[in-house]
């Protein structure tokens, strides 16, 4: 089939499309519909904050007829398949995300003792990760609001910074990193149009390929954050009444209706 008839998938992992036990997974009702519908051009990836060393972790217990065609992890990274179980990254890419990462975290990791002793001071911890890689922190859906309002105070003269986050999550990333531009470069290197885009997840990370900028094609489960719902509704799009994965199958199964 022409690269321009083909369909892509880009699926948001935690809250969107996986199941937690007896491991972490990808649904299985849910990879087995890609599966099915894999002949008729049908291809998916991974969109997720994720590690990519986890990603691949899950698709490599999948069968060869569902595992997704790239993952896209970190909101900056793109590993795309070699057709023989591999994940490849895209090397020019990864390597000028990297570069860009690592110059915002010279200018601020000097500041992270300072602003761990003030998180951790102020906020009951359920989880953290500071590192080379990370500095993001997890506290109950209660507190999460004023960790980002605190945490947006850190960067406010680091224009090269943002907050992001899914909905246990909140972390620091650089302000060039998004789910939207790997998923639009993703596409590009798979040469595959916007318009046969869909686009589906859960978490405020996921907002900038969900609202129209990617894709018209986009879509959340129930169970999304309400600034996720709010996005996808004002771009035209579907907000199914099931929850997780279920809720994202069935937002697969009605745009599919139209572009098959």
């Amino acid at each position: 089939m022409p690269q321009q008839n083909r369909i892509l998938i880009a699926l948001d992992l935690d809250g969107t499309s996986v199941t937690y036990f007896p491991r972490l997974a990808m649904d299985g009702a849910l990879v087995q519909y890609l599966a099915s519908v894999r002949d008729s051009g049908v291809a998916w990836v991974m969109n997720s904050d994720r590690y990519t060393d986890t990603m691949a972790d899950i698709a490599s217990v999948l069968p060869a007829e569902q595992k997704p065609l790239a993952l896209l992890s970190c909101q900056r990274f793109i590993h795309l398949h070699d057709g023989n179980g591999t994940y490849l990254p895209v090397e020019a890419w990864n390597a000028g995300q990297t570069e860009r990462h690592m110059e915002l975290w010279k200018k601020i990791r000097p500041l992270f003792p300072q602003w761990r002793a003030q998180v951790e001071s102020q906020f009951t911890l359920l989880e953290n990760v500071v590192n080379d890689l990370v500095f993001a922190y997890r506290v109950s859906p209660e507190q999460t609001p004023a960790l980002r309002k605190v945490m947006q105070h850190f960067i406010q003269e680091q224009p090269d910074a943002q907050i992001s986050g899914n909905q246990e999550w909140t972390f620091i990333l650089h302000a060039s990193f998004s789910k939207a531009k790997v998923l639009k470069k993703c596409a590009e290197l798979l040469s595959i149009p916007a318009d046969r885009v869909i686009a589906i997840g859960d978490g405020i990370n996921d907002i900038t390929m969900l609202n129209g900028s990617v894709t018209k094609f986009v879509g959340c489960p129930a169970n999304a954050a309400p600034e996720v719902i709010q996005a996808v509704r004002n771009a035209g799009g579907i907000v199914s009444d099931a929850n997780e994965a279920a809720g994202a199958l069935a937002v697969i199964r009605h745009f599919l209706e139209n572009l098959l």
